[in-house]
């Protein structure tokens, strides 16, 4: 009921309702439902375990084809309808506004943390993040949490060839996934207060009629079910936890492979093209306190104890430090002839970025060994020449030294 009040106080406080539409116009031909005996209804938004109320003066649409059409109508160029996000469109009639709603099935979001940051910090992230076809974006509407789990907030977009448009969005948290609610309306600088609480209404007002049904809710969650590896705030300001971010949450741990460390871990030089100059790509999930390797090269788990990401592997955190341990044991020609590799690994921060990567690997079984490695690590991609350099391999050292000392000499 005060969804209605509201638009229907400030479709009278500042906009004129036509009393008839063009149903020739192309836009009304896209395959609306409650387009024509138009009732309030609640309806089933496909695939999400959720509702959605629709009033009597808007229109929808839940079927992806008619999305498809919907995206192409408005953006003017084909789209793959496999790539499609959105799973509901709703608009008035009037086409004041036309809200597109997506689900994400990323599990479980935490919101505990929500409260340890400010509008104003989100909104710093926000402004390290910008495009660059964007001169600055500032808060319109202020992001909050709601006792019901919904957050809603909207921001000005100052565009850099003079434009000026604002952004409203709304997330719906449940026990499974989250609902994204947004839609964007264009300006000049000039607009009232009575504007900007009609808006405000709209995102409000769509993101609250939204219903999870009984043992979807974020309420009904239970321990074992599936957690996200972002937070709320990481949705809100859009870095998904990596990066500049307001709440990091994913950090990644890169690297480098040097021959001399892995001469000092006393790795056989018949290795080194093995490994030398290679990356090794760990990525961290605070949330979670999980670890795992997504190294592009299948080598580098040799080192890190991991077999790719679904080897991922529990961490724990002391100060400065993170370490976590594995055991991987392989079989040989026979039954009997098992290899067993021990990791003790410990990545060491600083200023809170990856410094040092200390690989302690022991072997056991057929043969007995142990190897002590350390890597210079850090949270950005490492350069082309670092990593040639990293890969540099000295065919025979020795030589080189006697050719230097047979030069030295006779130049004495």
């Amino acid at each position: 009921m005060l969804r209605i009040f509201l638009l229907v106080f400030f479709c009278f406080q500042t906009i004129s309702i036509a009393n008839e539409i063009d149903l020739e116009d192309p836009f009304y031909k896209l395959g609306w439902k409650n387009l024509q005996n138009s009732k309030t209804s609640i309806v089933t938004i496909p695939n999400t375990n959720a509702t959605l109320e629709v009033l009597e003066s808007e229109i929808y649409l839940d079927q992806k084809e008619n999305i498809k059409n919907y995206l192409e109508y408005n953006k003017g160029v084909e789209v793959n309808i496999d790539d499609i996000d959105q799973v509901f469109i709703i608009s008035d009639k009037e086409k004041f506004y036309e809200v597109e709603i997506s689900y994400s099935d990323a599990g479980y979001i935490s919101s505990d943390r929500f409260k340890n940051f400010t509008p104003k910090d989100i909104m710093n992230t926000m402004k390290q993040n910008k495009p660059e076809s964007v001169s600055d974006v500032n808060w319109v509407l202020e992001p909050g949490l709601s006792e019901k789990k919904i957050s809603t907030y909207g921001y000005r977009v100052d565009w850099k060839d003079g434009g000026i448009g604002y952004e409203y969005e709304g997330i719906v948290l449940g026990r499974e996934g989250y609902f994204d609610i947004s839609y964007a309306t264009s300006g000049d600088g000039n607009e009232t207060k009575d504007y900007f609480d009609y808006y405000n209404s709209i995102i409000k007002g769509v993101s609250e009629s939204i219903v999870f049904d009984d043992g979807f809710t974020y309420n009904d969650f239970v321990q074992d079910d599936y957690q996200s590896i972002y937070t709320l705030t990481n949705i809100i300001d859009g870095s998904f936890g990596m990066g500049i971010t307001t709440d990091r949450t994913i950090q990644n741990v890169n690297c480098l492979v040097t021959t001399g460390a892995l001469k000092k871990g006393g790795i056989g030089e018949g290795d080194f093209p093995r490994f030398a100059g290679k990356v090794i790509s760990l990525v961290v999930f605070n949330l979670k306190n999980e670890i795992a390797d997504f190294s592009e090269d299948g080598e580098m788990n040799v080192l890190s104890g991991m077999y790719g990401p679904d080897q991922k592997q529990k961490y724990n955190k002391n100060g400065n430090s993170l370490t976590y341990t594995n055991i991987i044991e392989l079989s040989g020609d026979t039954e009997k002839d098992i290899v067993k590799y021990e990791y003790k690994n410990k990545i060491v921060f600083e200023n809170k970025k990856p410094k040092l990567l200390y690989a302690n690997i022991d072997q056991t079984g057929l043969s007995f060994n142990e190897w002590k490695l350390v890597f210079g690590c850090r949270d950005y991609d490492f350069t082309e020449d670092e990593i040639a350099k990293a890969g540099k391999i000295s065919g025979k050292p020795e030589l080189e030294d006697i050719i230097k000392k047979l030069k030295k000499r006779k130049t004495n």
